[in-house]
């Protein structure tokens, strides 16, 4: 039998998960208390027993969708044997993000940093901290293939970095928007080719 403490933490657990689907689906104005409300079973003071207002539970449904996030890019890349395997992985994860995202409706850092702009700049900073971390992730990996004498000494990691997130990320958007996989298909096949073409000894 579940102590008070222990039921509080599954109730406020619940609220951030069902509330982190609803944000990344409606976004954060589209979202109301009622939908919050509805999809938890909870009245309001049973939601604000345990945050303050909409924008702790948004805040706290990012730092949860985020996680998700982090947490299938580290069980992937912690199985890669070389910088070009972690280079093709995450090709694979961007496509992932949108045939199989890890919350409904799509990559949560996408969707929160397009939905929060001029909006909720709390919530797009979280999201561009997040995108900050994958470029450096991105950067770090061809670092390492240079310095293993995997990739080019001439490739340029930032470079690299900004064009695979620019490319991915904006496949993804497009492909969401039009409701068209074909974006995100040809942009990783283009990736596949700049990897061996520019970046690969």
């Amino acid at each position: 039998m579940e102590t008070l403490i222990e039921k509080g933490l599954n109730t406020k657990r619940s609220i951030i998960e069902k509330s982190a689907v609803l944000f990344n689906t409606k976004g954060y104005e589209g979202c109301s208390l009622s939908d919050i409300m509805e999809a938890t079973g909870l009245k309001k003071g049973g939601i604000y027993n345990h945050f303050i207002n909409k924008d702790e539970i948004a805040l706290a449904a990012f730092d949860y969708a985020s996680t998700k996030v982090k947490r299938r890019y580290k069980a992937r890349l912690t199985k890669d044997k070389s910088p070009l395997e972690s280079m093709i992985t995450i090709i694979e994860l961007f496509k992932e993000s949108y045939e199989n995202p890890v919350i409904e409706g799509g990559c949560p850092i996408i969707n929160t940093a397009i939905d929060a702009e001029n909006m909720h700049p709390l919530l797009q900073e979280k999201a561009l901290e997040v995108l900050d971390e994958l470029t450096r992730l991105i950067s770090h990996k061809v670092r390492e293939g240079i310095e293993k004498g995997v990739f080019m000494q001439s490739a340029n990691e930032n470079e690299v970095a900004d064009v695979f997130l620019s490319s991915l990320y904006g496949a993804v958007l497009i492909s969401r928007v039009k409701n068209d996989y074909k974006y995100v298909s040809a942009t990783s096949k283009y990736l596949m080719r700049y990897i061996t073409e520019n970046i690969v000894r």
